[in-house]
């Protein structure tokens, strides 16, 4: 298991795995839940990551369904893990629910794919562009509000250096990297930024040119979970796909959602320039930013 352990993605697994095992043994989501001295609904709102269930009541669970001995413990240490707080929440000041369930899972997963069609990805941002794009933003904010969102952004990215990297797949649209977002300067050192980048041996970066022809109405995210070890009795959540809106974001975990977005990403990687283009078309883009 990677050691970027996040109490959001084992919240998740969690629920799914309950759930799983209460199927298996046949139990509905009521029966379950009196059966351990819970109210019918109580049950439900596990399973759905929406309740953090005691470690006693997950052993509970777990003799009621069967599972004992090196597996229900494995279960039960995920829902220790469960209940501690992430790093991220101490932003919970500029950090709505809805993106901090997104930052727990980033900071777990094992692969992550993104296509962004509008600027460059939060992970690879630097500072001065970040905070343009805050001050840009169709939503105000406070100055101090502002510094403390580019302090998250600059945060999260610590995952690509730190212990265990991701692996980080990114196809960006040419339209991106030639917004001048902040100004010539800020843009260009962005740029420069994105190429140092994109050596790093667990980060791939390429360009989906006006060329291609090809565009994807909508940024992405595709997160994928290193899986759980032995004796943890089930893989639970795999894969997820996140789309960010204005005010909120889409969690999309269903096998058919996946397998689209997984394509879109495969046949925009397919068309972009690769790598080594990719950088000598934004070492280009630089110069040009000189002129």
């Amino acid at each position: 298991m990677a050691t970027r352990q996040s109490p959001t993605v084992q919240r998740r697994r969690l629920a799914l795995t309950l759930r799983k095992l209460r199927e298996r043994a046949g139990f509905t989501s009521v029966e379950a839940a009196q059966r351990v001295d819970h109210d019918g609904s109580w049950l439900s709102r596990v399973e759905t990551a929406e309740v953090r269930p005691h470690p006693n009541d997950v052993r509970a669970l777990l003799a009621l369904y069967g599972v004992d001995d090196d597996q229900a413990e494995a279960v039960i240490a995920v829902a220790r893990q469960a209940k501690q707080r992430g790093w991220w929440q101490r932003y919970g000041d500029v950090l709505p629910d809805w993106f901090a369930a997104y930052v727990g899972m980033e900071s777990e997963a094992s692969v992550i794919r993104t296509y962004e069609c509008q600027m460059f990805p939060g992970l690879l941002q630097d500072e001065a562009y970040a905070r343009a794009v805050f001050q840009a933003g169709p939503i105000p904010l406070r100055e101090d509000e502002l510094e403390r969102q580019v302090s998250l952004r600059m945060e999260r990215q610590k995952i690509l250096t730190g212990d265990d990297p991701p692996i980080f797949r990114v196809v960006i649209d040419e339209g991106a990297v030639r917004r001048v977002v902040g100004g010539p300067d800020v843009l260009r050192a962005q740029l420069n930024r994105l190429i140092e980048e994109s050596t790093r041996s667990n980060v791939q970066v390429q360009l989906l040119p006006y060329s291609s022809g090809l565009g994807f109405d909508g940024s992405f995210v595709i997160l994928d979970f290193p899986p759980m070890p032995a004796p943890y009795p089930d893989a639970a959540e795999e894969r997820m796909v996140y789309v960010g809106t204005l005010t909120g974001a889409l969690y999309l975990d269903r096998p058919a959602e996946i397998s689209a977005y997984a394509t879109a990403h495969e046949q925009l990687q397919a068309v972009a320039l690769g790598p080594k283009p990719t950088r000598d078309k934004l070492l280009a883009l630089t110069h040009e930013l000189v002129k």
